[in-house]
């Protein structure tokens, strides 16, 4: 008996391996077929890695720990963009393993499972392998983090791993009131107070010289300086959501009219700039509350529509009509299942954290600022895993459902129900009023 079991757990552990490794050669495969050279925001992230190679001022706008390891890589292997994205697929693939570490220690083995098998072949985790980008390498972190704060590791050690992670990509930052919360939570019988105030202190320890170097690189006010600190370009996102022609996503139709002029000003410093994106937000905000509400809904409706969260598909990228339906079809299943993961785990003190990093940030993409499907990659892990223990409990659910033994969770499956049709409803409004829109940027 004992020699069987462990031939069973031999043969999991290399089903699990033969998984890993296959969800890191469809994302080397996708990279190597990828001949587009960076552009858009991917020129910039290249501008930023050259400067650093080559001991230059750094003056992109965004924090400088992805570009210095760009750098470093170039440093050691030669300049080649296909070695650049292939870290990202490295970086990817184990994004994956810490969502299976993560979903075992929260879940159990066969949620993690699951979870490894969907992240391997999550098509938007797999196309932003293709693209010079931080997403990759900051989810990885980010994922690496949850896992720590799990296991009840040293809140110093997690404090440090947060710091990197808002160093690698700034707005990960408004996570931080999602982790305080879980912290609490976890702990609040064992001194959560101390857990977070170390988390928080180590955390902006490892910011510090940004932040300094930022504030001390400006002549202005002490108020204005701050919004420089760690991403000087956050406050254009509030503004992209806040103005009189604002459509709830990250459209620039203000650049159409005088109002927003100052946005091609180069005289105008990031400083000047974020006192123009900051005040104008405000009164627009103050000024229309209707108007406000409105923009509201749209972002939620923009914000969780099946589509997928690769924003750059309207260049010819490899595969790009395939991959687009894939992933819409992905999410289709995805999304509702990671309502039912989420209602029915909802007072775990561990996945309480999954549902902290998913409702912090779609609750403030979809109000204080512009709601873009990019800007879901962050929580993807978390859903994964959700979505992955919404599959182990759908067969006991149906089961249950055609028994008629449902009277202890029906609540639960109400709501799960109501928010899955609501997706749906979604769904086909945005086919409704986006379908010529998207169906052109394929021509």
């Amino acid at each position: 008996m004992p020699d069987d079991i462990n031939k069973k757990d031999e043969t999991s552990r290399l089903a699990l391996w033969g998984i890993l490794i296959f969800g890191f050669a469809l994302r080397a495969a996708y990279v190597l077929s990828v001949k587009i050279l960076p552009w858009s925001d991917m020129a910039h992230w290249d501008e930023a890695r050259l400067s650093i190679l080559h001991g230059l001022p750094y003056t992109a706008g965004w924090t400088p720990l992805y570009p210095a390891l760009l750098a470093l890589l170039t440093k050691l292997f030669g300049e080649s963009y296909v070695i650049l994205n292939m870290a990202n697929a490295f970086f990817s693939a184990l994004t994956c393993l810490y969502i299976y570490l993560c979903a075992k220690e929260v879940f159990g083995r066969k949620t993690a499972c699951i979870s490894l098998l969907i992240s391997a072949v999550y098509i938007d985790m797999i196309w932003y392998c293709g693209v010079m980008l931080a997403e990759t390498f900051g989810i990885f972190l980010l994922t690496v983090l949850v896992y720590n704060i799990i296991k009840n590791r040293s809140p110093i050690v997690s404090g440090i791993i947060f710091g990197l992670t808002c160093m690698t990509k700034g707005s990960f930052i408004i996570c931080l009131p999602g982790f305080l919360f879980w912290i609490y939570y976890k702990h609040k019988a064992e001194g959560w107070l101390k857990k977070a105030a170390l988390f928080s202190v180590f955390t902006f320890l490892v910011l510090l010289p940004w932040c300094a170097r930022n504030f001390t690189s400006h002549k202005t006010s002490v108020f204005l300086k701050t919004t420089v600190l760690i991403e000087p370009t956050w406050a254009e996102t509030i503004f992209t959501g806040h103005n009189p022609y604002a459509t709830g996503g990250p459209d620039f139709y203000f650049l159409d009219h005088e109002y927003g002029k100052f946005y091609t000003d180069p005289s105008l410093t990031p400083v000047e700039k974020n006192r123009i994106f900051l005040t104008r937000s405000l009164e627009f905000a103050l000024g229309n509350p209707l108007r406000e509400l409105q923009l509201t809904l749209l972002k939620i409706s923009k914000h969780l529509t099946f589509a997928t969260s690769f924003v750059f598909y309207r260049v010819d990228y490899p595969a790009r009509k395939m991959m687009f339906a894939l992933s819409l079809l992905e999410n289709m299943v995805i999304f509702p299942l990671c309502i039912l993961g989420l209602v029915f785990s909802f007072r775990d003190k561990n996945a309480i954290g999954f549902a902290a990093i998913i409702t912090v940030f779609i609750g403030l993409f979809v109000t204080l600022f512009c709601a873009e499907t990019r800007k879901r990659m962050v929580f993807v892990p978390s859903m994964l895993i959700l979505a992955s223990y919404g599959a182990t409990l759908l067969p006991g659910i149906i089961a249950g459902i055609k028994k008629r033994e449902t009277e202890k969770i029906r609540g639960r499956l109400m709501t799960a129900g109501v928010l899955s049709c609501l997706l749906f409803l979604n769904f086909f409004y945005q086919i409704a009023t986006r379908y010529r829109d998207v169906l052109q940027r394929f021509h």
